[in-house]
Parts: structure tokens; sequence; C-alpha cells
């Protein structure tokens, strides 16, 4: 099955939230379906943070449970500043530096 959105789809939720301001579904243009679907792949991503509310019926799709709706949502912080934090850490010892 071919997925429901496009990138296009997935690049307009991105580019209406932020790390700081706290958004709902309800408060992204375009169609609001699309934007649950989207929303939660973007989640399943890792990109974003927030409160995914499951269809109470139990609708589903061939990727796992539908969302009825989405709150709190926004930009989750790159996942590449932390890796090369722990990263530089791991190595200090090895190089000889020392950490207090």
């Amino acid at each position: 099955m071919s997925r429901p959105f496009s990138q296009a789809q997935l690049t307009a939720v991105l580019s209406q939230l932020s790390e700081t301001d706290l958004k709902t579904v309800n408060d992204l243009s375009g169609n609001r379906e699309r934007n649950l679907l989207a929303i939660r792949e973007l989640f399943r991503q890792g990109l974003i943070s927030g409160v995914l509310i499951d269809d109470p019926f139990g609708a589903e799709d061939d990727e796992g449970p539908l969302l009825c709706n989405a709150e709190r949502l926004r930009l989750r912080k790159p996942c590449v500043e932390t890796a090369v934090e722990e990263r530089t850490e791991l190595l200090m010892p090895r190089l000889g530096f020392l950490t207090l």
C-alpha cells in the first residue's frame, strides 16, 4: 500500500511547528486527516513530540492505529547534538583528557 501522505505533506506540517510553541492538530492549516497521518509519521521518525490520541474505535491502517487527535506538538531538538556530546564524552578519557 502506498503511503497516504507525501514528503510535501510532511514538510508542510513540520514547517508549522517550532521547538517552543505548542500546537494542536487544529492549529495546523491543511486537511485534518492528512495532517494526522503526517503527524503520526513524523512522531515515528522522532522529529516531533506531543500527545497523540489513537482513534477510540480502534481504526487502523497498514502502518498501525490511526489518530483522532494530536496535542502539545512541537519539534524535537536535533538528536545529532546529543549524539556528538555523548561521543565527545566517551572519547575524552581515551585521548588523555580529564573529565570533571
